[in-house]
């Protein structure tokens, strides 16, 4: 550890400063232990507030007190600015509700919003002190939790378990097949990052990305399905473009993969050809008509213009049967001009930041982890996705990632510039 690791008033080689860098390791990885074990539980959505978010919270607590540890350590600017673009988002939804505070449920909705978008400041918190060994950790950790919520829905969808399934499409323990099938996406670029990066178990590797793909396919979700396959396949190009034969024996793999998860799944259940038949298709009958989705994305552009302020929180449901149904409309006609620029500036910005992280660094977790947030957004574009955490959490990783630490930089990239910091785990 460098001089900086000292503690107040103490000496560099004193009994005290061993103790202090002691606790600062111990609180790091007790701080990085309660994060990783809320993504093992964020398989588990049926509550909220639920267990996992008390322990993101945990998580968050535990931060603040190890930078106190530090004399001179500051959250990094990346980190301030997305929780000032959060913050714009969530005051955006307070003022808009502000004069229906006292309906029913609608203190409950904002509450469940709050919870949701604290995620992902808890997530750039957490990231900016991580590595490449930490971001590969955490990718496996993910990983662990999508096997098992596609276990649990892909038993779920052969014994029509009511618990696991919703109108016989695969769920786990999570509210619904949409968000489920958001959620499962990331697990399959993470597979795809750490395929070529680990010496032993590929084929352990290979057997959770197909585990998870057919969990997808199980969602019957038709956004996710098409969103995890051009993230993937988009990963896979970009990973393998200076080696030809490789990306080709890839993709034929996974073509291959799909083939024969559709051949298992048609023979393991009689209902699979007929549902995935009639989820084969642009649009449902829900889709069309002046009050369908797509009719309700054009109805809600007058009301954009018309109410800078936003009609609030389960107010559009008066009006329509149902949700706007995309994140981005959602975000201006519910909660007004300033929430929908919030949001634009969120998303347009992690694109950005992504881009810069790369361009610092040539190195492909930035872009595995922009893939993976681009695929969950997609779903969020035809779903009411504002509640998922695993959303909101990898915004919180593509803004906290802090490429100047040690271990990112690969020979011949552009160094970040950075002022001298002091010593951590």
């Amino acid at each position: 550890m460098s001089g900086g690791a000292q503690t107040f008033g103490a000496s560099p080689g004193s009994g005290a400063t061993v103790s202090l860098q002691n606790l600062r390791l111990v609180t790091f990885w007790t701080r990085n232990l309660v994060f990783l074990i809320a993504i093992l539980a964020m398989n588990y959505t049926l509550m909220r507030p639920s267990p996992v978010d008390l322990l993101f919270i945990g998580a968050f607590l535990i931060s603040v007190f190890y930078l106190m540890l530090f004399r001179d350590k500051l959250v990094a600017r990346r980190t301030v600015f997305l929780f000032l673009v959060l913050g714009a988002w969530a005051v955006s939804y307070f003022v808009a509700s502000l004069p229906h505070v006292g309906e029913p449920f609608v203190g409950f909705e904002l509450l469940a919003k709050s919870f949701a978008i604290s995620i992902g400041f808890i997530g750039g918190f957490v990231a900016m002190s991580w590595d490449r060994r930490h971001f590969e950790t955490f990718m496996k950790v993910y990983i662990a939790s999508c096997v098992v919520a596609s276990i649990l829905g892909t038993l779920g969808f052969l014994t029509q378990n009511g618990l696991l399934t919703w109108d016989g499409r695969a769920k786990g323990l999570i509210d619904d097949p949409n968000m489920y099938g958001s959620f499962l996406i990331p697990a399959v670029i993470f597979c795809a990052y750490l395929m070529p990066r680990i010496r032993g178990g590929k084929l352990l590797l290979l057997g959770a990305m197909g585990i998870i793909l057919f969990g997808i396919l199980l969602s019957f979700s038709r956004i996710a399905i098409v969103a995890a396959l051009l993230c993937l396949f988009a990963f896979i190009f970009y990973q393998n473009r200076a080696n030809p034969r490789r990306l080709v024996l890839m993709v034929g793999g996974i073509l291959a993969a799909g083939v024969a998860l559709f051949v298992i799944a048609s023979l393991t259940s009689a209902d699979f050809t007929e549902k995935l038949l009639d989820r084969l298709t642009f649009a449902k009958a829900y889709d069309l008509g002046e009050d369908g989705r797509y009719g309700r994305y054009l109805q809600v552009l007058p009301m954009i213009v018309q109410d800078p302020i936003g009609l609030g929180v389960l107010q559009l449901e008066k009006i329509f049967p149902e949700p706007i149904h995309n994140i981005w409309l959602s975000s201006f006609v519910n909660y007004g001009w300033g929430g929908g620029i919030a949001w634009l500036t969120l998303a347009i910005g992690s694109v950005v930041v992504s881009m810069r992280n790369y361009r610092r660094t040539r190195d492909d977790i930035p872009i595995a982890l922009l893939c993976s947030l681009i695929g969950i957004v997609l779903c969020a574009s035809l779903h009411e996705g504002e509640h998922w955490r695993h959303m909101w959490l990898l915004f919180g990783l593509v803004w906290g990632m802090d490429v100047s630490r040690a271990g990112f930089v690969r020979p011949g990239a552009p160094r970040a510039v950075s002022k001298p910091r002091r010593a951590t785990p």
